[in-house]
């Protein structure tokens, strides 16, 4: 079968974990980034598997790389595996949303997963799910491929039904702080629209404008970020060799206080 890893990554994380799982099914596989504006459109032959890696932003999965999903259609028999990277505190409804998506595509989903990756909001001095994923993570992720590569061979592949899922698991106590202080943020209005930028740190290597992955922000003036198109994912903060930009969110403390324990990834095959 032929091999496609889709992805929307703008930190890496997700594309991370995409490769490894494609790597398991295949050896060589195809590229379709959508993390840039205007990805081409893409028809999928039938005797095609697709891995589709996004993030998840605030329990939902990322809007743009939905939108720009749109652009690929699947003939009848096309085989999908769904994935989602969360930073740690939960997925809610959105691997849900991407398997819907994908199923509306014309994709027959036979496998999903989702995995932890560093939360975008996760600085020094709150780090969140930091440094993932690692190794470990990777390793799994590249055994899930192989068994999905597997189950692929036999030719007698079913769906699965992603809500079947395992969710994470939390004390009652860390939801409902977190639950509280974040309805405390959201009524006062206290998280800022866009990351912050040092011009007396910015050197104008431009390196913030090549990862946005919504243009929100324009060569030749990157200490500015267009607020209407921001998505606050962060790849510029974590991108910047200078250090220039930091995005200082109120729900770093709140998620590193009650989120920080390691949680495993999860799958269903």
């Amino acid at each position: 079968m032929k091999t496609y890893l889709v992805t929307f990554s703008p930190t890496g994380t997700s594309r991370k974990v995409g490769e490894a799982v494609a790597r398991g099914i295949s050896e060589t596989y195809e590229l379709i980034d959508l993390t840039r504006p205007r990805p081409a459109e893409k028809e999928i032959s039938a005797d095609s598997v697709v891995i589709i890696s996004l993030p998840v932003y605030g329990g939902h999965a990322a809007r743009p790389a939905l939108e720009r999903m749109k652009n690929i259609r699947a003939r009848s028999g096309a085989k999908g595996v769904a994935l989602v990277v969360y930073g740690n505190r939960d997925y809610e409804n959105a691997l849900t949303e991407l398997g819907v998506a994908m199923r509306g595509a014309g994709f027959a989903v036979v496998a999903g997963g989702a995995f932890i990756g560093e939360h975008s909001y996760s600085c020094a001095r709150y780090p969140i799910a930091s440094g993932r994923p690692d190794r470990s993570d990777l390793g799994q992720a590249l055994r899930v491929g192989r068994a999905i590569g597997e189950k692929l061979a036999t030719g007698k592949v079913a769906e699965v039904e992603l809500e079947r899922i395992e969710r994470p698991a939390d004390p009652p106590e860390a939801t409902r702080r977190f639950k509280s202080g974040a309805a405390k943020i959201l009524a006062a209005s206290q998280a800022p629209r866009t990351p912050t930028a040092d011009e007396s740190r910015c050197i104008r290597c431009g390196r913030c404008t090549a990862v946005c992955p919504t243009e929100a922000i324009a060569g030749g003036d990157e200490c500015h970020t267009d607020a209407d198109r921001c998505i606050r994912c962060c790849a510029c903060v974590k991108a910047c060799p200078a250090r220039a930009r930091s995005y200082d969110s109120p729900f770093a403390p709140l998620l590193f206080l009650n989120f920080s324990a390691r949680k495993p990834n999860r799958t269903l095959l």
